[in-house]
């Protein structure tokens, strides 16, 4: 119906689903983002503003480290992507 696609991640579980969600979304003429709402964190921002802005040199190297505050449950565990696909996507984002 022509709205935008708003996806909690992942958006897919393997490359060719997530490669035909983005096709769909190009064929439809809509933007399809993935929900990672880290991106909007007030720390994140105010690191985007700065490389933005010229205020930081060259930049080299990237690190990032993302954690919850506490572990999640173990249902969720068991059945989720693990560590990689739970939390790296954050970094990734990030970069």
């Amino acid at each position: 119906a022509g709205k935008h696609v708003f996806c909690e991640k992942p958006i897919a579980t393997d490359l060719p689903e997530t490669i035909e969600a983005i096709n769909a979304c190009n064929e439809a003429g809509v933007k399809l983002m993935t929900a990672l709402q880290r991106r909007f964190d007030p720390n994140f921002r105010r690191v985007k503003a700065a490389i933005d802005a010229g205020e930081v040199g060259e930049i080299v190297t990237v690190k990032l480290c993302s954690r919850d505050p506490s572990p999640p449950p173990f249902e969720y565990v068991k059945g989720g992507g693990g560590i990689f696909k739970d939390m790296a996507v954050h970094d990734l984002d990030m970069a």
